[in-house]
């Protein structure tokens, strides 16, 4: 089975027997190649499209798809005789590295050291472990530091591509371009194990709109392909080609300018996720109109030239980060976390310790640290780490600034409140 189709096909071979249908909605009754399934509902649908002056529908397929980093996947491991482990691993997470390294080989991961080396790109595709077992058991039976490194070759077929996907979409809109009622249905490969991130896809394809009537309904599907890996805001971008590309054939059909119909129908602050949670502030609106107001959109087209639009939505992953935050004599910083810096994170990082410091950037030095020498961090990936991990930085910092205060007031033997942290 290598296809959506065949592994959903009546009378298909089993993949897993035995293995649950997991999640919501009516599930396939025995053995089935679907694995889990999420659905979200709001509304009533069908008094929605009735509602609907224009209604477009369509069918869309993409296929799997590899992360295309420059750097293949290496490392290097060193078992030492005492029974520590070091590794040294291109990696979007050095702990999730030391924890997956010691279920696997039954190490205690007390004894696991995980240093992040610098990365040649991950886009979600780094996060799992791949060589890394295999090189600590061979370390073990040599006796001997062990390098790996993948081929391309190898890498494409060893490790994680995305979903490949089918997918059904129809929108509903009044005459005036209100959109009533949008129907889903998303079918993701997860390759031969359970995990497509077709949960992550119902949960941002409608969302950047409101759309009081709707139902959003996605399958795991499992099939004799390769497990998939994450591949930057993971189902996002498969779930809006296909959402997009009907809003556009809405506005066609409508006679609208395409940026003018989203920004009708765009969501606000205060309005819901298609999955629950409330809107904070959001700059959906903005984007939207900066894109209208910039001159390329403004522009005349020439021969065989054309110009697209769409939009995304991502939530972006919280999870777990710790951050430490140190002041040298001559009041420079250093700041230190753990997530390996796939795209600037630590200039990130350097300029909130900065600004709450009240120092310059270039008087703060980032570094990411191995797993002995910082706190918990999970991976970074899901566009959280300069939220979170910031978050973490600037909580780190405050303490510095309050620890200071503290002392100063102590030194000078007067209340806390009379001590005052400025321009560092």
């Amino acid at each position: 089975m290598l296809t959506i189709a065949e592994a959903l096909a009546p009378g298909a071979p089993i993949l897993h027997e035995g293995q649950p249908t997991m999640g919501d909605g009516d599930k396939p009754e025995g053995d089935s190649n679907i694995t889990s399934q999420v659905l979200f509902e709001g509304g009533d649908i069908e008094a929605g499209f009735s509602e609907a002056d224009v209604i477009v529908e369509g069918t869309f397929e993409t296929p799997m798809v590899h992360q295309g980093y420059i750097e293949p996947h290496a490392c290097l491991a060193n078992a030492k005789e005492d029974g520590t482990v070091e590794i040294w691993a291109s990696t979007q997470g050095a702990f999730s590295v030391k924890n997956e390294v010691a279920m696997i080989t039954g190490t205690d991961p007390n004894l696991i050291r995980v240093t992040p080396t610098e990365i040649g790109g991950g886009f979600g595709g780094k996060i799992p472990v791949y060589l890394e077992p295999a090189a600590v058991m061979l370390s073990r039976k040599a006796g001997r530091p062990v390098k790996m490194t993948m081929t391309r070759e190898e890498v494409f077929r060893g490790t994680g591509p995305t979903s490949g996907s089918r997918m059904w979409v129809r929108i509903g809109a009044k005459a005036d371009g209100t959109f009533v009622a949008a129907e889903t249905r998303l079918e993701f490969e997860s390759g031969a194990f359970r995990g497509s991130p077709v949960g992550a896809a119902c949960m941002t394809i409608l969302t950047p709109y409101v759309v009081p009537n709707f139902k959003i309904f996605g399958l795991d599907v499992v099939l004799n392909k390769p497990r998939v890996a994450a591949y930057r805001a993971p189902g996002a971008p498969i779930g809006a080609f296909a959402s997009e590309s009907l809003i556009d054939e809405l506005a066609r059909k409508l006679e609208r300018d395409p940026i003018d119909l989203r920004l009708q129908n765009a969501i606000e602050e205060g309005g819901r996720a298609k999955y629950g949670p409330p809107f904070g502030p959001i700059g959906f609106k903005q984007t939207l109109q900066a894109a209208k107001n910039h001159p390329h959109y403004k522009a005349e087209l020439g021969a065989n030239q054309g110009r697209g639009v769409a939009a995304g939505f991502w939530f972006n992953a919280g999870l777990q980060s710790s951050a430490t935050v140190s002041v040298n004599d001559d009041g420079s910083a250093v700041v230190r976390t753990g997530n390996p810096d796939l795209g600037g994170s630590r200039a990130s990082m350097a300029l909130m310790c900065a600004e709450e410091l009240g120092i310059d950037v270039t008087s703060v030095r980032p570094m990411v640290g191995d797993t002995d020498a910082v706190g918990y961090c999970d991976v970074t990936g899901g566009s959280r780490v300069t939220y979170a991990t910031g978050m973490a930085v600037i909580e780190a910092t405050r303490q510095v600034v309050d620890h200071l205060r503290a002392r100063a007031a102590t030194i000078w033997n007067v209340e806390l409140d009379s001590v005052e942290w400025q321009d560092g």
